[in-house]
């Protein structure tokens, strides 16, 4: 529920949400949702974004866009308003995957953009379990129904399609970004397969180190040291030896998951 969030949190989406109703009558607006990290209630202040899904009645032209940008530039005045994450869908979107709809207005990295964005499996499902109601109707009202099984699909593609094709381009394994992102994704990966529950990023590298050999913690030492201490010294003396420790992590994972789950190799 809202009343469980931060109060700086909740004075934010407030003012998100008359931003909105300013501009668009609120007869257009079904609700303005909640999923990722303030869903999961491991939200950081500082670092975690706001994910966010904002169903909208009716078709949502060039005009209703131009609306929504001047709503996000009047937001991003605020501090948290540059970390909102998500995106604009229609009432016969929700639950649909972006691969189904055409391409729909999202904001990301302060700005707003048109195209496919985060919308999948794990979205919709993380909203139908978890989800937090900003304003509007109730999330039962979007008639998701999504399955255990449907998340796996994205599991598996982020396994076998994703993650295998960075294999091939392994040079963004030498920048300490990538190998953040990869560990922590990976090992939420991991964790939802065994567990059948969504993880948040917080919690994600400690309780995947109870299911990896001990071979893989340094590399995962790494990650969560960039992650929470980026300043602080490398486990590793040699960029060129950290790669190869994270291809051989990928690979591993990337093996294990489709024995163990059996996914679907790509």
């Amino acid at each position: 529920m809202l009343k469980n969030l931060q109060e700086d949190i909740r004075e934010f989406l407030e003012f998100y949400k008359e931003f909105l109703l300013e501009v668009l009558p609120a007869e257009r607006v079904h609700g303005i949702y909640l999923y990722g990290s303030l869903a999961l209630d491991a939200f950081d202040p500082d670092t975690s974004d706001i994910d966010f899904v904002t169903v909208i009645k009716g078709r949502i032209g060039k005009k209703t866009e131009e609306l929504l940008n001047l709503v996000h530039l009047r937001s991003n005045s605020h501090p948290f308003g540059s970390r909102m994450d998500g995106c604009y869908v229609t009432l016969d979107q929700a639950g649909k995957v972006y691969r189904e709809i055409e391409e729909y207005p999202f904001f990301a990295d302060g700005k707003l953009h048109k195209g496919h964005y985060e919308l999948n499996y794990i979205t919709w499902w993380t909203l139908q379990n978890k989800g937090v109601v900003v304003y509007g109707e109730p999330i039962s009202s979007l008639n998701l129904d999504m399955k255990w099984e449907d998340v796996q699909k994205t599991l598996n593609y982020n396994v076998n399609t994703y993650w295998n094709e960075k294999l091939d381009r392994d040079m963004c394994f030498f920048y300490d970004d990538w190998i953040e992102f990869g560990i922590i994704t990976l090992c939420r990966i991991l964790l939802s397969l065994e567990y059948r529950k969504i993880f948040s990023k917080k919690e994600a590298v400690g309780k995947a180190r109870m299911l990896l050999p001990a071979r893989y913690h340094p590399i995962l030492l790494e990650g969560q040291r960039i992650k929470t201490n980026p300043e602080s010294e490398s486990y590793y003396h040699s960029k060129e030896v950290r790669k190869e420790d994270m291809k051989r992590f990928v690979e591993y994972v990337i093996t294990y998951c489709n024995e163990t789950y059996k996914l679907q190799k790509a």
